[in-house]
């Protein structure tokens, strides 16, 4: 019953008698709480109780036989349990004195309505917030796939999460082709190089590195690390910008500052010179040797470069490395002559733990590893042992290797760059070089000229030196033009090495801060061969004239011909002519 108990619908025990209990319940709907003068309740009457109790007892005057007391009195009927529920028959709420009768049926229904709304309440409240939160979840999945960068994210062990839309025009494949997979599978499958989530998996720190696609794109990414409130990891969030066009205006730009050192060291009287770090020239047979190695060096293409010892091959192996992609990672040069045979394998390939008596217990990393992400340059490659051989080709076209004592590969992400002053196809026909591996590795053939090929760079290499070793030594040397020529006039079979160690030589040794004729090394030739007999301060043009002269005259005598004499002294036959004619020295050309 849901109407509220006033005063008038309590009946007070001493008023009431049997006729009245029965022209009540006729008159009114039970149940009516019976008390004893407002104070103290005695009991329930209810019309189904009485008329049961009527019919067992009798018309007895006693009222309380008539009285269900099986009732409990409650503030809150939410505080009834479920015990109460199963023993009494009436719940009395009082408030205030305010009193509500329930039958203990009524009171389950409405607790049960009410918890019903309660969860129905809760389940719209609920669908609400998942509502909300969807919109929200949609709304950053939109954002982060509208990014130019790749986003992409892993949990601690590598799985893949979420990738960005933005992967398509990175690595040219969708979404679905990461999620889910292992970020090792991607590796080992090659559609990741350079993984920084792999490293930041590993050390739990911020990575960053220059990550090239098959495909051309080169992209720079950037791993972070997230942790849970425990400080364990996580997730791993990486980003990948495409900085293709960047690399590209670099290599331009490098291209731009090597146009501009020729411009700058051109003019009509004199050859141009270029210099690129060591490396400096102004030999047109060298300069189209350096024009051909800007070509190729962004590409990974394999280069292979001939020249006699001392010519300069590491110098321009790390040329190449320097105008490529790769000029912020490592260079490794390796002296393929200068290592044992019974060591080579491990130097360069690395070792595992107990891999052979005497190694180091940890382990080895290789030459090979070290260069990964870089160039690796294999100097004096016609020294490589042949069994070597086998394994360098299987690096050259695999980029994989085995450790000693290894049982699984490894890939490393490497360009190689080869030198030999030996001939190769000779030795291939005496079975001292692997066929295969000579075009794996020839596949950009580089030809780096004698010294005694292009005179014209001796002076030039004179100058720059003696301007290195006077710095080194803390010296003011300098070598007078005589002096100069005769340098110039060798044939240097140890080429540019042999050079310089000369002209280190010199400042080391020097006696006074011009060096002449006579305090040149003693193994020079020409030595004394007096060009210019000078008896006082005469001009240095005129000195110069009188050396050219006699250079000239002494050139006609052994050579006999202009033709040879201009390719000796490394100029134009007319020039020779014209010459011979300003010194008026008679000529008879030999047929």
């Amino acid at each position: 019953m849901d109407t509220k108990l006033k005063k008038e619908s309590l009946i007070v025990f001493s008023d009431i008698a049997m006729l009245d209990v029965k022209a009540l319940l006729k008159i009114h709907s039970s149940p009516f709480i019976v008390m004893k003068n407002h104070l103290e309740i005695l009991g329930i009457l209810d019309e189904g109780f009485f008329l049961k109790q009527l019919d067992s007892v009798g018309q007895n005057q006693e009222i309380m036989v008539y009285l269900n007391t099986s009732f409990v009195v409650l503030e809150n009927l939410d505080k009834l349990s479920e015990e109460d529920k199963g023993t009494y028959d009436f719940v009395i709420q009082h408030s205030e004195n305010q009193y509500r009768c329930y039958p203990i049926h009524e009171v389950r229904e409405m607790m049960l309505k009410k918890k019903m709304k309660s969860l129905l309440s809760l389940n719209e409240s609920l669908h609400e917030e998942l509502e909300v939160t969807r919109k929200k979840v949609k709304e950053l999945t939109q954002i982060l796939h509208s990014s130019y960068d790749e986003i992409f994210v892993t949990d601690a062990n590598g799985n893949t999460l979420f990738v960005s839309e933005a992967c398509k025009k990175l690595t040219g494949l969708p979404p679905e082709a990461f999620i889910n997979k292992n970020i090792k599978e991607l590796v080992e499958k090659g559609l990741i190089v350079n993984s920084v989530t792999l490293k930041t998996m590993k050390t739990k720190a911020i990575h960053s590195a220059e990550q090239t696609y098959p495909h051309g794109l080169t992209v720079f990414s950037t791993a972070k690390p997230i942790f849970d409130e425990e400080g364990n990891l996580y997730r791993i969030v990486s980003n990948s910008r495409d900085i293709t066009e960047l690399v590209e205006m670099k290599s331009e730009l490098n291209r731009v500052n090597l146009r501009n050192q020729r411009a700058r060291h051109e003019n009509s009287h004199a050859k141009r010179t270029v210099s690129f770090n060591d490396f400096i020239t102004n030999s047109d047979k060298m300069i189209k040797v350096l024009e051909l190695a800007e070509k190729v060096a962004p590409m990974d293409s394999s280069i292979f470069i001939h020249g006699e010892t001392g010519v300069g091959k590491g110098v321009l192996a790390r040329v190449i490395h320097d105008l490529s992609s790769r000029k912020d990672k490592k260079f490794i040069q390796v002296n393929c002559g200068a290592i044992p045979s019974a060591l080579i394998e491990s130097e360069l390939f690395g070792y595992e733990s107990g891999a052979f008596t005497g190694a180091n217990k940890h382990g080895k990393q290789g030459l090979v590893e070290s260069a990964d992400g870089g160039t690796l340059f294999l100097d004096e490659i016609g020294e490589m042992p042949l069994d070597i051989q086998v394994k360098i080709l299987h690096l050259v076209q695999d980029r994989t290797f085995m450790k000693v004592g290894g049982t699984k590969e490894k890939k490393v992400n490497i360009r190689i760059i080869s030198a030999t002053n030996k001939d190769l196809k000779q030795m291939i026909k005496n079975n001292q070089f692997r066929e295969d591996l000579y075009y794996r590795l020839h596949v950009v053939p580089m030809e780096i000229p004698q010294l005694r090929e292009r005179k014209e760079d001796i002076l030039l290499l004179t100058d720059y030196f003696l301007k290195k070793f006077n710095e080194k030594y803390g010296q003011s040397i300098t070598i007078d033009d005589h002096a100069k020529l005769i340098l110039q006039l060798q044939d240097y079979p140890g080429n540019v090495r042999e050079l310089e160690n000369i002209i280190e030589q010199i400042v080391v040794t020097a006696r006074k801060p011009i060096v002449t004729i006579e305090d040149l090394p003693s193994n020079l030739t020409y030595k004394d061969a007096a060009l210019v007999n000078l008896t006082g301060i005469i001009p240095l043009k005129k000195a110069i004239e009188e050396t050219e002269k006699q250079l000239l005259s002494q050139a006609l005598s052994t050579y006999k011909s202009t033709r040879k004499m201009a390719k000796v002294l490394e100029v134009s036959q007319t020039t020779v002519m014209r010459k011979l004619g300003k010194y008026q020295i008679i000529y008879h050309d030999e047929k």
